[in-house]
């Protein structure tokens, strides 16, 4: 019988199994990654091409151009195709990136026999059509004149650009008028030079058994697409100025962004950055969190995160203030950073952290669908397979000297830009 009146024991992670995944190469240059559970009887598809921002001229265009794949294919029109995934409640969606752009299909594994088909028929037989075109664009001119008129979306923006440079592909968001002059044509050249078959990533997790495996590799074998997406030659243009204020004279709040590029995912300070990121401003009981929401009153929320891309990685802190405390809240964040590096944090704080991240990565691996993020992450961005286990041992054993060496080699003060739009204080 259970005894309520003791705790549970508490027992440390010794190390994480993720599902390794069985690889089929196929005919035609893609690779099928299989992660089998019968827990559900449900499959999601992951179609991952390197068709990202990554890889357009004109930006806009990689967005523009997975969109399109949905406005009509050889056998199916944008209205077909709607209502054939909506009879079956399923579900297929493009997610455009900055390296790749996926397609998802999530359905009950018994309906893959009937809508694979209309799935491979969208990607290697799109018709572009004109009217839809036009249609599609004008709804995209429209988000972004929106979403323009938002302080945190011009803020990143302008951050990334002070980061990047003004045309590179990670930079966040359009310009104003960005896809004024994309043309059709545009979106048809980017498909057929950046969308092959030789670099396709399948992953396929959930309810597979023989039948549907063997389904899964004939199928996807018919695909016959013969784009070239070799690596562009992208530079990062030096930006000598290190802050940048979009006015925003009617608004009463400012949004700021405060960041610095970092090293690689698979460099081997990464994992070591991410506790140190955790303490300063990754969850909700962080030193920003403490600081500026509780004890200034300053925001009701601001974070830190690290957002690694297969060609680099952005280390950025967020938050909405009112436009009176905006530099206020600036000289805060600064002091914080600098107390990292002048101070080392103290043991109960860092074993806090260490415990939380720790559970919040099992929470993180509990469905095979959360299982396959992981295991994806792993392929795109070529990293060891023990690459978690990895994590889950420098979080364990990372010291708070470590962490202190790490402040002061990564968060260079004086190299750090600053991005804020708003109205300018009194």
């Amino acid at each position: 019988m259970l005894d309520r009146t003791k705790a549970p024991e508490i027992h440390e992670i010794e190390a994480v199994t993720l599902q390794i995944a069985e690889v089929s190469h196929l005919s035609n240059g893609a690779r099928l990654h299989y992660i089998k559970s019968e827990t559900q009887p449900v499959i999601r598809l992951d179609f991952v091409f390197k068709a990202g921002k990554w890889y357009e001229e004109h930006a806009g265009v990689a967005d523009l151009t997975g969109k399109m794949l949905f406005e009509g294919s050889m056998n199916y029109t944008a209205k077909q195709i709607a209502e054939k995934v909506a009879y079956y409640g399923a579900s297929f969606d493009n997610n455009h990136g900055y390296d790749r752009s996926e397609f998802t299909l999530y359905c009950l594994s018994k309906y893959v026999p009937e809508l694979l088909p209309l799935v491979l028929d969208v990607l290697q037989n799109p018709v572009f059509p004109t009217e839809e075109f036009e249609l599609l664009r004008k709804r995209n001119k429209q988000n972004l004149k929106v979403q323009r008129q938002k302080n945190n979306y011009l803020a990143t923006h302008s951050f990334t650009k002070l980061v990047y440079g003004n045309t590179h592909p990670y930079v966040f968001g359009l310009d104003e008028n960005a896809l004024d002059h994309i043309a059709k044509d545009a979106l048809e050249s980017f498909y057929k030079n950046r969308y092959s078959t030789d670099q396709l990533e399948v992953f396929a997790c959930g309810a597979i058994d023989e039948e549907l495996e063997k389904l899964l590799e004939k199928e996807i074998a018919t695909m016959q697409l013969t784009g070239a997406p070799k690596e562009p030659l992208v530079t990062k243009v030096e930006i000598a100025k290190q802050e940048d204020f979009v006015l925003m004279p009617e608004s009463l709040q400012s949004s700021i962004r405060l960041g610095k590029q970092f090293p690689l995912i698979g460099h081997e300070d990464y994992h070591k950055l991410v506790v140190l990121n955790e303490i300063l401003g990754g969850y909700f009981g962080s030193r920003l969190m403490r600081n500026i929401r509780e004890d200034k009153g300053y925001t009701y929320g601001i974070y830190s995160a690290i957002s690694p891309k297969e060609q680099d990685s952005l280390f950025f802190i967020g938050t909405d203030v009112n436009y009176q405390v905006t530099y206020k809240t600036i000289e805060e964040i600064r002091k914080e950073i600098k107390l990292l590096q002048d101070e080392m944090v103290p043991e109960d704080e860092l074993q806090t952290v260490k415990s939380y991240m720790l559970g919040k990565f099992l929470n993180d691996i509990a469905t095979i669908f959360e299982q396959c993020d992981r295991y994806k992450r792993i392929v795109l961005h070529k990293l060891p397979y023990e690459h978690y286990n990895n994590y889950i041992n420098i979080i364990r054993g990372i010291t708070a000297e470590e962490l202190q060496e790490l402040a002061n080699k990564y968060l260079d003060l004086e190299g750090l830009k600053i991005a804020i739009a708003g109205k300018r204080p009194d």
